[in-house]
């Protein structure tokens, strides 16, 4: 199964932002809040391309864009899939 297979098993599609760095998104409810799961590579700057990539996982608001949690950081993308389950 392909990494964006995997992705998408979890919930989360590939999407850029509107500067042209991509990330894995899934839309969740966070703090009663319509937000986004963000899952980036561990520099921030684009998404991981393969499971043993380390990532980092964040919420955002999704009207303002704001972070509701602090990044966490993963040593790994099938460490973080593992942490949430299916």
């Amino acid at each position: 199964m392909s990494i964006d297979e995997t992705m998408e098993a979890h919930g989360f599609r590939l999407s850029a932002g509107c500067s042209g760095e991509a990330s894995y998104t899934k839309f969740v409810q966070s703090h009663g809040k319509r937000a986004y799961v963000n899952v980036t590579n561990s520099g921030g700057d684009g998404f991981p391309t393969s499971l043993d990539d380390p990532v980092t996982v964040a919420v955002y608001d999704l009207k303002s864009g704001d972070e509701l949690a602090p990044g966490q950081s993963f040593k790994s993308l099938s460490a973080y899939l593992d942490s949430i389950g299916k």
